[in-house]
């Protein structure tokens, strides 16, 4: 598994106050003279959730099953995102802030640096698959009704949309289209090094994971990231053969690690890379 998964329980976190960093209490409105910690119910998405009260930071708690430890993430869609085990004390979390406040601090300042989800650039002109070598223009021509189209051609994409049409449905529909079209691109190039690597899979779905830039199954599953498209080439082939080897070896062992290298001798750079992979990514995918 290539890391760029869980039930669905999400709990959102206001904070607004201040934090005494010696013994991880909370002040409440700012009140450096006394220690208090105060909880209250906020309604969000028809679920209630407790209000914490610490230092300007508004963030939300998921609960996975997958989850061993707390795991902190930043996006500029999410903001700060808690990743807890099901049943953890979510009132151990406002300590585990604090303690990493500095790390939290410099990763909200790196995406608010970074260009706004729908910036000038919006909507794109062109679009640019690294991944598959190829360059399309995109065309925009207002319609009447209500439905949004998109029709390829060649090179050329043509978008037909309502004048009221919000941004999100265009986002949905290039990620309808960008899905299909890294289906179609992605079972050459894992056919082709299915057979030079002698490492089989049974099934290649295509999938918008958040957190994943592909899996391998007990089952002989191999899922891919259509976001992968937009990477570089030799990145590609590397998620490919990094998921093909959990064919032979369903862990991170030496053993796996090994096989890899062997396939791929550029996997400590690869990996290097695809941890600052985001960069390749437009922003409205975010």
């Amino acid at each position: 598994m290539v890391r760029s998964g869980a039930s669905k329980k999400n709990l959102h976190y206001l904070i607004t106050g201040l934090v005494d960093y010696r013994t991880g209490f909370f002040i409440p409105g700012g009140n450096d003279c006394s220690f208090s910690f105060g909880v209250t119910e906020l309604v969000r998405d028809g679920q209630k959730g407790p209000i914490i009260l610490i230092a300007n930071i508004d963030y939300n708690v998921r609960e996975s099953q997958r989850a061993r430890n707390v795991t902190l993430k930043v996006s500029r869609r999410c903001g700060l995102e808690v990743v807890v085990p099901e049943g953890f004390d979510h009132q151990l979390v406002p300590k585990i802030l604090t303690s990493r406040q500095d790390w939290i601090d410099d990763q909200l300042r790196r995406i608010e640096s970074m260009p706004g989800r729908f910036d000038e650039n919006w909507p794109p002109k062109q679009l640019y698959l690294q991944a598959a070598g190829t360059e399309f223009e995109l065309m925009y021509r207002e319609v009447s009704g209500n439905r949004i189209n998109l029709e390829q051609e060649g090179s050329r994409i043509e978008i037909s949309q309502p004048a009221e049409a919000d941004d999100e449905s265009l986002v949905s529909l290039f990620v309808s289209w960008l899905k299909d079209y890294a289906k179609q691109h992605y079972a050459g190039l894992a056919e082709e090094l299915s057979e030079e690597s002698g490492l089989n899979y049974k099934k290649l779905v295509v999938r918008g994971q958040k957190t994943r830039w592909g899996s391998y199954s007990s089952r002989g599953t191999l899922s891919l990231n259509y976001k992968l498209l937009f990477l570089p080439e030799q990145l590609l082939r590397h998620v490919i053969l990094h998921e093909l080897s959990h064919s032979v070896h369903m862990n991170h062992s030496e053993k796996f690690w090994h096989l890899l290298n062997q396939l791929d001798p550029d996997t400590p750079m690869h990996d290097t890379q695809l941890s600052q992979a985001w960069k390749y990514l437009p922003p409205w995918l975010d």
